[in-house]
């Protein structure tokens, strides 16, 4: 009986310990030594492979920077005249759409990106009107598109 809980002791104080080293790795804020772009990389051969596993292989990369968010990269894209910001984790598993709010300023860290890299405007001569409900004259110098979609 007391060789029991001599054992349970031990084997107690070796578990606690091997948590507290465990745990003390896991929450570092240092990380990759505080410069991600030491440990990880992206470049535009492997982002391309990416884009065109999801059939986007049309798509062209504008620019690749971390995002403001540890363990993501942050991707200017231009699909077919569509520019646009997605982020691709480090392992290059996720793609990922959307915004990137700050919860303690609210500032929307994706919208930042675009003030400082223009994402640009749809060039409207690219889009096609061949089909499309014409009102007023053809040769106005101004020129208004409505697009929508019912369903």
């Amino acid at each position: 009986m007391v060789y029991k809980k001599g054992l349970i002791y031990v084997l107690s104080i070796f578990f606690v310990f091997f948590l507290f080293v465990t745990l003390s790795h896991a929450f570092t804020t240092s990380g990759c030594e505080g410069d991600c772009k030491k440990c990880h990389s992206l470049t535009n051969q492997e982002l391309n492979a990416i884009l065109k596993k999801l059939k986007l292989s049309h798509a062209k990369v504008i620019n690749i920077q971390l995002s403001p968010v540890k363990s993501l990269w942050e991707i200017q894209i231009d699909n077919q005249g569509k520019k646009g910001i997605v982020y691709i984790d480090f392992s290059k598993n996720y793609l990922i759409t959307g915004n990137i709010v700050e919860i303690n300023t609210g500032v929307n860290k994706t919208a930042e990106t675009v003030q400082k890299h223009p994402i640009g405007k749809t060039d409207i001569s690219k889009i096609p009107l061949s089909s499309a409900l014409a009102m007023g004259s053809p040769s106005a110098s101004k020129k208004v598109v409505i697009v929508t979609d019912p369903d």
